[in-house]
């Protein structure tokens, strides 16, 4: 009987040890999650996904991005594009009187086009770099008062059938 409870003494104790190194604390390799490279290709594609699926609404429109302190507020004009052969382009901008200031979030990004290209962009070049620019259209994915995303849309991307 002494045997069998030193046995299953024994056995508990080695369970007990084997199941404290596997939660112990310290420092373990391979637990590290790698980020995908952030480029405009990601954003627009999976990362924009999963916003959407996360409970992002979006809101197309003109952006202005202003910086308070260590706060950026972002001012969206919301625009439409209206289809219409009447133009060139086979299509208007519309203003749908409708604006909304939110704060930008703290791991937002934003793509804008440079020289014909979609680049990704601090908050402070973005501030930079808009009063240069006409108007571009983008599209902002919104957490709640946050902006999370803004990314520059072609109209021609975003037009629906009339």
């Amino acid at each position: 009987m002494k045997k069998l409870n030193k046995t299953i003494i024994f056995v508990l104790i080695s369970s007990m040890f084997f199941v404290m190194s596997l939660t112990s604390c310290g420092d373990k390799s391979g637990n590290t999650i790698d980020e995908p490279e952030i480029t405009s290709d990601y954003l627009h594609g999976e990362y924009a996904e999963q916003l959407i699926t996360d409970g992002a609404e979006t809101m197309l429109g003109y952006v202005d991005i202003s910086k308070d302190g260590d706060t950026y507020m972002v001012h969206i004009s919301e625009q439409e594009v209206v289809p219409n052969s009447d133009y060139d382009e086979g299509y208007y901008i519309a203003d749908t009187n409708l604006a909304k200031d939110v704060s930008l979030g703290f791991d937002a990004r934003i793509v804008c086009e440079e020289d014909g290209e979609q680049e990704v962009v601090t908050a402070d070049d973005f501030i930079e770099n808009q009063a240069d620019d006409e108007k571009e259209l983008y599209t902002v994915y919104l957490m709640g008062d946050s902006a999370e995303l803004i990314m520059a849309t072609e109209p021609e991307d975003v037009i629906t059938e009339e």
